[in-house]
Protein backbone atom coordinates (compact mmCIF):
# COMPACT_ATOMS: atom_id res chain seq x y z
CA UNK A 1 0.00 0.00 0.00
CA UNK A 2 1.17 3.28 -0.91
CA UNK A 3 1.33 6.28 1.21
CA UNK A 4 -0.70 9.35 0.25
CA UNK A 5 1.62 12.38 0.81
CA UNK A 6 -1.60 14.82 -1.12
CA UNK A 7 -3.74 13.94 1.83
CA UNK A 8 -4.30 17.20 3.91
CA UNK A 9 -5.62 15.16 7.08
CA UNK A 10 -2.93 15.61 9.93
CA UNK A 11 -1.85 12.11 10.96
CA UNK A 12 0.03 11.59 13.61
CA UNK A 13 1.99 8.58 15.36
CA UNK A 14 2.40 8.05 19.09
CA UNK A 15 5.31 5.47 20.21
CA UNK A 16 5.22 4.79 23.82
CA UNK A 17 8.91 4.33 25.58
CA UNK A 18 10.11 4.15 28.95
CA UNK A 19 13.88 5.58 30.35
CA UNK A 20 15.74 2.27 30.05
CA UNK A 21 16.37 1.86 33.63
CA UNK A 22 17.22 -1.59 35.54
CA UNK A 23 14.72 -2.57 37.68
CA UNK A 24 11.99 -0.45 35.62
CA UNK A 25 11.31 -2.24 31.89
CA UNK A 26 10.35 -5.60 31.21
CA UNK A 27 10.30 -6.97 34.71
CA UNK A 28 8.68 -10.29 33.85
CA UNK A 29 11.43 -10.63 31.32
CA UNK A 30 13.96 -9.47 33.64
CA UNK A 31 12.75 -12.46 35.94
CA UNK A 32 14.20 -14.52 33.20
CA UNK A 33 17.47 -12.71 31.94
CA UNK A 34 18.25 -9.92 34.19
CA UNK A 35 18.12 -6.39 34.74
CA UNK A 36 21.16 -5.57 32.62
CA UNK A 37 20.06 -7.49 29.45
CA UNK A 38 16.99 -6.54 29.98
CA UNK A 39 17.72 -3.56 29.43
CA UNK A 40 19.83 -3.81 26.57
CA UNK A 41 16.62 -6.07 24.83
CA UNK A 42 14.09 -3.13 25.73
CA UNK A 43 16.41 -0.42 24.16
CA UNK A 44 16.73 -3.17 20.86
CA UNK A 45 13.22 -2.98 20.48
CA UNK A 46 12.62 0.54 21.19
CA UNK A 47 15.22 1.41 18.50
CA UNK A 48 14.11 -1.08 16.04
CA UNK A 49 10.63 0.54 16.12
CA UNK A 50 11.36 4.06 15.76
CA UNK A 51 14.16 3.28 12.79
CA UNK A 52 11.54 1.48 10.76
CA UNK A 53 8.74 3.80 11.37
CA UNK A 54 10.80 6.42 9.75
CA UNK A 55 9.76 4.89 6.53
CA UNK A 56 5.99 5.93 7.11
CA UNK A 57 5.23 8.70 4.62
CA UNK A 58 2.62 11.40 5.64
CA UNK A 59 2.77 10.83 9.25
CA UNK A 60 4.34 13.13 12.28
CA UNK A 61 5.87 10.62 14.82
CA UNK A 62 5.89 11.65 18.27
CA UNK A 63 8.26 9.78 21.15
CA UNK A 64 5.35 9.84 24.67
CA UNK A 65 8.30 9.45 26.95
CA UNK A 66 8.13 7.67 30.69
CA UNK A 67 8.65 8.81 33.10
CA UNK A 68 10.53 11.95 31.28
CA UNK A 69 11.28 12.97 28.36
CA UNK A 70 15.29 14.08 29.43
CA UNK A 71 17.01 10.34 29.49
CA UNK A 72 19.71 10.36 26.83
CA UNK A 73 18.52 7.25 25.37
CA UNK A 74 14.93 8.79 24.44
CA UNK A 75 16.72 11.75 23.11
CA UNK A 76 19.05 10.03 21.17
CA UNK A 77 16.17 8.20 19.67
CA UNK A 78 14.31 10.94 19.15
CA UNK A 79 16.65 13.31 17.29
CA UNK A 80 17.99 10.11 14.91
CA UNK A 81 14.32 9.66 13.83
CA UNK A 82 12.84 12.98 13.92
CA UNK A 83 10.35 12.34 16.84
CA UNK A 84 8.56 14.80 19.18
CA UNK A 85 8.48 14.74 22.42
CA UNK A 86 6.24 14.53 25.51
CA UNK A 87 5.89 12.98 28.63
CA UNK A 88 3.03 10.40 29.62
CA UNK A 89 0.31 12.05 31.90
CA UNK A 90 -1.64 9.42 34.03
CA UNK A 91 -1.90 7.39 36.72
CA UNK A 92 -2.91 4.22 34.46
CA UNK A 93 -2.13 2.83 31.14
CA UNK A 94 -5.56 3.64 29.89
CA UNK A 95 -5.45 7.21 30.79
CA UNK A 96 -1.27 7.54 29.51
CA UNK A 97 -3.08 6.50 26.20
CA UNK A 98 -6.06 8.70 26.10
CA UNK A 99 -4.52 11.31 27.51
CA UNK A 100 -1.41 11.01 24.87
CA UNK A 101 -4.36 11.01 22.01
CA UNK A 102 -5.75 14.41 23.94
CA UNK A 103 -2.04 15.77 23.01
CA UNK A 104 -2.04 15.31 19.58
CA UNK A 105 -5.59 16.34 19.19
CA UNK A 106 -5.07 19.85 20.68
CA UNK A 107 -2.08 19.77 17.79
CA UNK A 108 -4.43 19.40 15.44
CA UNK A 109 -4.27 15.74 14.05
CA UNK A 110 -7.44 14.38 13.10
CA UNK A 111 -5.90 10.57 12.94
CA UNK A 112 -3.94 9.33 15.86
CA UNK A 113 -1.99 5.73 16.27
CA UNK A 114 0.13 4.58 18.96
CA UNK A 115 2.69 2.04 19.77
CA UNK A 116 4.41 0.26 22.44
CA UNK A 117 7.62 -0.89 22.02
CA UNK A 118 6.55 -4.95 23.57
CA UNK A 119 5.94 -5.62 19.91
CA UNK A 120 9.35 -4.80 17.67
CA UNK A 121 8.72 -7.44 14.92
CA UNK A 122 5.32 -5.88 14.05
CA UNK A 123 5.19 -4.97 9.96
CA UNK A 124 4.76 -1.57 9.40
CA UNK A 125 2.03 -2.19 7.12
CA UNK A 126 0.34 -2.83 10.18
CA UNK A 127 0.42 0.73 11.39
CA UNK A 128 -0.05 2.00 7.25
CA UNK A 129 -3.09 -0.25 7.57
CA UNK A 130 -4.52 1.39 10.62
CA UNK A 131 -4.47 5.10 9.59
CA UNK A 132 -6.48 3.80 6.00
CA UNK A 133 -8.69 2.08 7.96
CA UNK A 134 -9.14 5.30 10.44
CA UNK A 135 -10.95 7.06 7.09
CA UNK A 136 -13.74 5.11 7.32
CA UNK A 137 -13.67 3.66 10.71
CA UNK A 138 -13.48 5.68 14.48
CA UNK A 139 -11.37 3.28 16.27
CA UNK A 140 -8.63 0.96 15.25
CA UNK A 141 -6.68 -2.04 17.39
CA UNK A 142 -4.03 -4.34 16.68
CA UNK A 143 -4.97 -7.58 19.26
CA UNK A 144 -2.20 -9.48 20.55
CA UNK A 145 -2.85 -13.39 21.34
CA UNK A 146 -3.37 -12.74 25.11
CA UNK A 147 -5.44 -10.07 25.13
CA UNK A 148 -3.01 -6.75 24.92
CA UNK A 149 -2.84 -4.70 22.27
CA UNK A 150 -0.30 -3.91 19.88
CA UNK A 151 -1.65 -0.72 18.50
CA UNK A 152 -4.21 1.21 19.21
CA UNK A 153 -5.64 4.17 16.82
CA UNK A 154 -8.39 6.46 17.13
CA UNK A 155 -10.03 9.64 15.52
CA UNK A 156 -10.07 12.97 16.90
CA UNK A 157 -13.72 13.17 17.88
CA UNK A 158 -14.26 10.10 19.49
CA UNK A 159 -11.48 10.61 21.67
CA UNK A 160 -13.88 11.63 24.77
CA UNK A 161 -16.78 9.24 23.78
CA UNK A 162 -14.02 6.04 23.73
CA UNK A 163 -12.26 6.78 26.82
CA UNK A 164 -15.27 6.97 29.06
CA UNK A 165 -15.97 3.43 27.75
CA UNK A 166 -12.91 1.56 27.30
CA UNK A 167 -11.13 0.45 30.14
CA UNK A 168 -7.80 -1.10 29.32
CA UNK A 169 -4.54 -2.65 30.93
CA UNK A 170 -7.44 -5.20 32.09
CA UNK A 171 -5.48 -8.27 31.17
CA UNK A 172 -9.10 -8.77 29.11
CA UNK A 173 -8.40 -5.63 26.59
CA UNK A 174 -9.69 -7.44 22.93
CA UNK A 175 -12.94 -8.90 24.81
CA UNK A 176 -14.04 -6.02 26.52
CA UNK A 177 -13.29 -3.63 23.69
CA UNK A 178 -15.36 -5.77 21.28
CA UNK A 179 -18.19 -5.71 24.20
CA UNK A 180 -18.13 -2.22 24.54
CA UNK A 181 -18.21 -1.04 21.24
CA UNK A 182 -20.98 -3.20 20.31
CA UNK A 183 -23.15 -1.21 22.55
CA UNK A 184 -21.77 1.94 21.06
CA UNK A 185 -21.46 4.58 18.51
CA UNK A 186 -18.67 3.61 17.44
CA UNK A 187 -17.21 2.15 14.54
CA UNK A 188 -14.41 -0.20 14.96
CA UNK A 189 -11.57 -1.85 12.58
CA UNK A 190 -9.54 -4.97 14.00
CA UNK A 191 -5.92 -5.64 12.58
CA UNK A 192 -4.36 -9.11 12.10
CA UNK A 193 -3.57 -10.39 15.23
CA UNK A 194 0.48 -10.44 16.47
CA UNK A 195 2.67 -11.17 19.57
CA UNK A 196 3.89 -9.00 22.13
CA UNK A 197 7.31 -9.92 24.36
CA UNK A 198 6.30 -9.91 28.25
CA UNK A 199 8.24 -12.64 29.32
CA UNK A 200 11.24 -15.13 28.52
CA UNK A 201 8.84 -17.70 26.58
CA UNK A 202 7.64 -14.94 24.26
CA UNK A 203 11.70 -13.87 24.08
CA UNK A 204 12.66 -16.99 22.90
CA UNK A 205 9.39 -16.74 20.33
CA UNK A 206 10.80 -13.80 19.44
CA UNK A 207 14.04 -15.20 18.54
CA UNK A 208 13.17 -18.50 16.55
CA UNK A 209 10.59 -16.25 14.84
CA UNK A 210 13.20 -14.11 13.71
CA UNK A 211 15.14 -16.29 12.55
CA UNK A 212 12.90 -18.31 10.30
CA UNK A 213 12.32 -14.81 8.65
CA UNK A 214 16.32 -14.38 8.11
CA UNK A 215 16.42 -11.00 10.14
CA UNK A 216 18.48 -9.87 13.39
CA UNK A 217 18.06 -7.78 16.17
CA UNK A 218 20.30 -7.06 18.41
CA UNK A 219 19.11 -9.08 21.13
Amino acid sequence: MQDNPKDNIKKALITFAKAPVPGTVKTRLQAGIGAEKTVEVYKSFVTELTSRCTRLKGVDRFLGCAPSNDHIFLMKIANSCGMKMFNQQGKTLGERIFNAFRHCARKGYSEIVLIGSDSPSMPVNFIRKAFSDLKKNDFVIGPCFDQGLYLIGVRKEKINVISRSIKLDTGKDVSGILNKTRQMDVKLSMLPFWYDVDNIDDYNFLKSHLEYLNKKLPI
